[in-house]
């Protein structure tokens, strides 16, 4: 009878060592479902283009509504090359949105604006999904830009006061 006990022990010693070395904290519960269908719309607020109201980016380049929307499946990929006439690719997986500035030097829809965006300005990017995503909260790589969560299936990536505005600024939203 000790024996069969002692069995009994060593076994539920192995059995919890194995369950506890098991769990992987290094592979994070993906916040967004892979395949996921995706809209990216954007915005523009400042005291010195829209008199601080927020206006869509189509109404300032005299575009017709929607027009500069688009629309992708989240997956390996870069979901938007050249998003927003050639200025951002934007990257979305399942931990994290990265977004790079792809307009160069001397672009001539942006070349003019590059610069250090001034306090009370915002650039937002509307993704909005085809069903809610599990993002509870977010950290960026920029202090200038943060993740606002409208809804499940609503995120808003807010580039505001002190980002510079430059060819090949990019930054990472980590989600969680």
């Amino acid at each position: 009878m000790r024996m069969t006990k002692m069995k009994f022990l060593y076994l539920g010693l192995v059995l919890s060592i194995v369950t506890l070395t098991s769990c992987d904290d290094d592979d994070p519960v993906p916040r967004i479902t892979i395949g996921s269908s995706v809209t990216v719309t954007n915005t523009f607020e400042s005291t010195a283009f829209t008199n601080g109201v927020e206006t869509d980016i189509e109404d300032l380049f005299m575009l017709p509504a929607g027009s500069l929307a688009a629309s992708a499946n989240v997956g390996s990929g870069v979901e938007f090359p050249a998003y927003l006439l050639n200025l951002y690719d934007i990257d979305i997986d399942g931990n994290s949105i990265r977004f790079e500035v792809v307009a160069q030097t001397g672009d001539p829809t942006y070349g003019d604006l590059f610069r250090i965006l001034e306090p009370a300005t915002f650039d937002r990017y509307y993704l909005t999904f085809d069903n809610a995503q599990n993002v509870n909260g977010a950290s960026s790589s920029n202090s200038s830009v943060n993740l606002r969560i409208d809804s499940g299936s609503v995120l808003v990536v807010e580039i505001g006061e002190g980002y510079d505005f430059k060819p090949g600024q990019n930054f990472t939203i980590t989600l969680n």
